[in-house]
């Protein structure tokens, strides 16, 4: 359940870097979309109850702000729900590359401990021609193939 555990197992050391910082990205940026919505969201709710503002509000200078610049209701909604739908997008990714470690992790311990790699192993190639009878009376008339051999030992 840690990330990059199973990397430290499977003595695979240089990918724990490239674990914690594209998992700490996808936290950084879903949380970063968290806040932009509940920021929005709060301000679109303002919009929708326009004489319940006041100044003491959390996030009333964003309000202020927009309202100055003349967004509208619809194009509010529209970043609320689009900063909805990145917070979502995030925390799906943070799952599959979650998800992407472990699988990492399962398949090289497979590969380490469940099959082994002689130093015997060896693949050779050499040239050869081979004598081919053109018909079985005349052996004497026989063409020559060149042919390229390969053998391998395990």
């Amino acid at each position: 359940m840690l990330p990059g555990y199973g990397q430290l197992y499977n003595h695979q050391w240089w990918k724990l870097p490239v674990i914690y910082a594209g998992l700490g990205t996808l936290i950084g940026s879903a949380i970063n979309n968290y806040r932009y919505y509940k920021q929005h969201l709060t301000v679109y709710k303002y919009y929708r109850n326009a004489t319940l503002v006041s100044k003491d509000m959390p996030e009333y200078q964003l309000y202020t702000d927009y309202k100055k610049t003349g967004i509208t209701l619809n194009q509010l909604e529209s970043a609320v729900n689009g900063a909805q739908r990145d917070t979502q997008f995030y925390y799906l990714c943070f799952a599959g590359a979650w998800g992407l470690q472990i699988i990492d992790a399962y398949i090289d311990a497979k590969f380490i401990h469940s099959y082994s790699m002689s130093p015997d192993l060896s693949v050779k190639f050499k040239p050869k021609l081979h004598m081919q009878p053109t018909s079985a009376d005349a052996l004497n008339k026989a063409t020559f193939t060149p042919m390229l051999c390969m053998s391998v030992n395990f």
